[in-house]
């Protein structure tokens, strides 16, 4: 047998890197051992064996080292004559100069004494069996092999007494590697790894004396088989003399062996390397298995898309990877294309879905490609990710199917809106032109005409704020207004009018309140009149005989809270059990168009559930076919300070001024005629005169000739609008225009219409169609309140000293400021926000000048700080700055104006202070619908 460890050379180094410290140790102590051979002519072949070594990588020199030093060693001790060695001596001095060998497990035994040498040659050796073994097996091992590997490296024999007993020891292990592994590979192939282990073995440690010793750690059942002889060490001696007959053909031979070795090994490795870069750095996952679905190869992407690593899959059955349905159409696909060429996952492209490891889905595009080999077939996936697309698509598809669902809703909408805003528009039109060939003749039809005219205005009115507030609650822009108000007296008055529309119908109507309910609570008395007018509405269109009970009862109470219970209950045509959970969606109706249509949007029951729901309440509905429908609800209210009526109309600080309005003058800027003629009629009915501007250049023109008391301001119109209009007045140098209060006029109800409003200048915000109520409340609020005497201005400021004396009455008035807003807490805090940053500066500045007795500056800063005051209710300071706005043009003192002051300065701090309250509440009461 020829001695071949050499044969195996790595690729020889490209370039002269500078060796390790480790590197250097061991070619020194061979360079020692060689110089020490006294006779180097007759060593030829330990020469070239070296010169071979001195080429190895690190590691394969490492590997050949006992090899390599036993042959100079037997050297040195038979064939040299000068430097004559006996074994022992040279073994100790190798073990003091070069100390660094005992790092190295398999050079180890070299150095020990003949019994431990025995042991640790045997150790080498069933390591090395169980080492192949575990390469055959593959990765996935039996947990019992790798114990069994951790005990064998970690036996210590250097305690053991008696040789016997350690060999003893090496062969239960030898026993236990046979038993666990013959099973998966079977004894014929357990039989050729011991085997060549051992030549392997004898390779490297036949020159040791104990080398036999291996012999005796092989188990029985090796020894019985008839397929190998394990020839002894001197049968194994005579192979290695025959065949090193003549070392310089030998060497010859090898040389050239070598050579040509080397470049096949550099070729192939860089075809490996080829091969291996192309398959991890391709974008799909690609794993190569047998025919027998043993993997071969497991490619970067695949350990990507499946998170296993190619570690843990090599030599494993892709049966074990894969979800049971895929693993039986490969195991199907893999036989039938072997047997019939046809496979139903070979050669195509498929989709499907693998579980991974922490339980999610990823779907794949697989495609598996045949290949025939010599051995038989082998089968090549090729696999991408297509997860995110597969999301992508089924998105699709639900929205497709939700926009269709949409579309048809929205059809049926704008079906039901076609037909329910011309029936109040036909009454409208039609009526009117009644009235108008009437010549008004008989008073009591025209009434009954205009009544008729009005409630199908109302009606449509009503329509367009149920799209409204669905619009604004999809936008999130839906405000709340929370106030002090009487429940039992909203109750009532809600059931007085449906009373009405009930007894028209000869239906019986009942109110029931829980007289255990408080009469004053605080919430959004307005949404909560909107929720019970929808379902009390409902009710009784849906009910054409029988009764409906709208009831009212405490379900619990906390310190602070109070939980109600509403119900609304009908005795009407009832609701299918599979079209009951449909009805709070929008635009949804039950009845379809032209089945016992009954007037509607689709919206009401919609708006009702999202307005309970933003206020942390549960709507639920019971119904039954031609019974009835029992409609319920709960919603937390705050608890209210306030027990008469009394209390409330003084929370709200608003008593109107009865002075009359006679002689006020507005100007009303406006390019709409209707809208012209509908609130010039107004004023007419209250004897204020009015003019007419088509735009706001005529109003600035206007302004120069006439003098106005207010101003009524549309918002969009051609040439100059609205906002830029009352920006020029504001910034006018004349101040009888400047002064002038503007309301603002639009048919725009979002909040940041009106704050745009606000910011340009505008004291008000009324909303289009203009409330008759709410435009002469603010008349009556607008009309002057200054005389032209001293003893009135003494009265406000006695009344402003007592006000502020009491520490418990509120100066700022919000009500006006949330009435303006509708309640958008946003907007209102932004307002408030912006009073406390800016008007501390102008009042500061308003002190200074009133010390200087700075005429001009007086009556600016006040002008300026007038219309905030009014903002916020505070019309007795108002009125004290617009006295001291007139500075120098009244027969007002410097030392009179110093006393009104010191009458600001009075309730200055408590209006900051009521200011900041109201910030902090709107904030509390943004977390809580948060």
């Amino acid at each position: 047998m020829i001695q071949n460890w050499f044969k195996t050379l790595p690729k020889k180094r490209k370039s002269k890197a500078p060796l390790s410290r480790e590197e250097k140790d061991i070619l020194y102590l061979i360079n020692f051992l060689w110089k020490e051979i006294d006779k180097p002519a007759n060593a030829s072949d330990v020469k070239a064996k070296i010169e071979i070594f001195n080429k190895l990588s690190l590691d394969i020199k490492i590997q050949s080292l006992p090899e390599l030093y036993l042959l100079l060693e037997d050297h040195l001790i038979e064939k040299n004559t000068v430097h004559n060695y006996t074994k022992q001596e040279l073994r100790d001095k190798i073990r003091t100069d070069h100390s660094f060998l005992f790092n190295y497990p398999n050079f180890t035994p070299i150095l020990q004494g003949l019994k431990r040498q025995e042991l640790s040659i045997c150790k080498i050796f069933l390591i090395h069996v169980l080492e192949k073994s575990l390469e055959l097996i593959g990765v996935f091992n039996d947990p019992d092999l790798e114990k069994i590997k951790t005990d064998l490296n970690t036996y210590d024999h250097s305690n053991t007494i008696e040789i016997n007993e350690g060999r003893k020891e090496l062969l239960r292990f030898s026993s236990t590697i046979f038993l666990k592994i013959k099973e998966s590979l079977g004894e014929n192939t357990i039989a050729n790894i011991y085997l060549s282990v051992y030549k392997q073995h004898f390779q490297s440690y036949h020159l040791l004396d104990s080398f036999t010793a291996t012999l005796n750690v092989i188990p029985e059942d090796i020894f019985a088989k008839d397929l190998i002889n394990f020839p002894s060490k001197q049968q194994m001696l005579k192979m290695l003399q025959k065949q090193l007959h003549s070392l310089e053909d030998v060497n010859e031979r090898l040389t050239k062996e070598i050579i040509e070795r080397k470049k096949i090994e550099d070729e192939l490795k860089d075809s490996e390397h080829l091969k291996s870069r192309i398959l991890d750095t391709a974008l799909d996952g690609i794993i190569l298995v047998d025919k027998d679905g043993v993997v071969l190869d497991w490619n970067k992407q695949a350990e990507i898309i499946l998170r296993v690593s190619k570690k843990e899959t090599i030599g494993q059955s892709i049966y074990a990877l894969v979800p049971y349905k895929l693993r039986e159409e490969l195991r199907s696909s893999f036989d039938n294309y072997i047997t019939t060429g046809e496979g139903e996952l070979i050669n195509k492209r498929v989709e499907t879905s693998v579980p991974l490891r922490d339980g999610t889905l990823v779907y794949v595009e697989l495609t598996i490609i045949a290949i025939k080999t010599k051995d038989g077939y082998l089968f090549n996936a090729f696999f991408r990710d297509i997860t995110n697309r597969k999301i992508i698509d089924n998105d699709i598809r639900e929205a497709k199917v939700f926009a269709e669902k949409s579309a048809k809703a929205k059809s049926i909408f704008l079906s039901n809106m076609s037909h329910e805003i011309r029936t109040p528009l036909n009454v409208i039109l039609g009526l009117t032109g009644i009235l108008q060939k009437s010549e008004f003749s008989n008073p009591e039809v025209d009434k009954a005409n205009l009544d008729g005219i009005q409630f199908s205005a109302e009606n449509l009115l009503v329509l367009v704020n149920d799209i409204l507030d669905f619009s604004k609650i999809e936008a999130g822009k839906l405000t709340w207004q929370e106030t002090d108000f009487n429940i039992h007296e909203l109750i009532n008055n809600i059931s007085r009018g449906f009373r009405i529309k009930a007894d028209e119908k000869g239906l019986n109507y009942k109110t029931i309140i829980d007289p255990s309910l408080p009469k004053f609570i605080i919430g959004d008395q307005f949404r909560l009149n909107q929720i019970l007018t929808n379902l009390l509405g409902n009710a009784i269109k849906f009910t054409q005989k029988g009764e409906v009970i709208i009831s009212i009862k405490s379900e619990e109470k906390e310190s602070d809270n109070i939980v109600i219970n509403f119900s609304v209950k009908d005795t009407g045509i009832g609701i299918a059990e599979d079209k009951l959970n449909n009805i709070f969606n929008s635009f949804y109706q039950v009845h379809e168009p032209g089945k016992h249509k009954i007037e509607g949007t689709g919206l009401g029951l919609s708006i009702s559930k999202q307005l309970i729901e933003l206020q942390g309440g549960i709507l639920t509905a019971e119904s039954t076919p031609n019974h009835g429908s029992d409609f319920k609800f709960l919603i937390k209210y705050k608890k209210s300070k306030l027990t008469s009526s009394k209390d409330i109309s003084d929370s709200k600080s608003k008593v109107k001024n009865t002075t009359s309005l006679l002689g006020m003058r507005v100007l009303i800027v406006e390019d709409n005629r209707m809208n012209q003629f509908f609130i010039k009629q107004l004023f007419s009915n209250w004897n204020i005169l009015a003019d007419i501007a088509e735009n706001g250049k005529v109003a600035l023109e206007k302004l120069e000739n006439t003098s106005y008391d207010l101003i009524l301001m549309d918002m969009h119109m051609p040439v100059m609008d609205g906002p830029e209009t009352t920006f020029r007045i504001r910034n006018s140098n004349d101040l009888k225009i400047k002064n002038i209060p503007i309301v603002a006029c639009s048919a725009d109800v979002f909040p940041e219409s009106k704050k745009t409003a606000i910011e340009s200048g505008m004291d008000f915000y009324l909303t289009k169609p203009i409330s008759e109520k709410a435009l002469e409340e603010l008349l009556y609020n607008l009309k002057p309140k200054l005389t032209k005497n001293t003893s009135d201005l003494n009265n406000t400021m006695d009344i402003l000293r007592s006000n502020t004396i009491n520490d418990h009455q509120k100066l700022c008035d919000f009500s006006m400021l949330y009435q303006t807003f509708s309640g958008d807490s946003e907007t209102i805090k932004s307002i408030l926000q912006i009073f406390i940053e800016e008007t501390p500066k102008d009042y500061k500045k308003l002190q200074s000048a009133v010390k200087d007795k700075n005429v001009l500056l007086v009556s600016e800063l006040a002008h300026k700080l007038k219309s905030s005051f009014k903002t916020l209710g505070l019309s007795e300071q108002a009125t004290i700055l617009q006295q001291m706005e007139h500075y120098g043009k009244t027969k007002l003192s410097s030392g009179y104006v110093s006393q009104l002051m010191d009458i600001l300065d009075t309730s200055y701090p408590l209006i900051i202070l009521e200011i900041k309250n109201q910030l902090t509440n709107l904030a509390s009461l943004k977390l809580k619908n948060e």
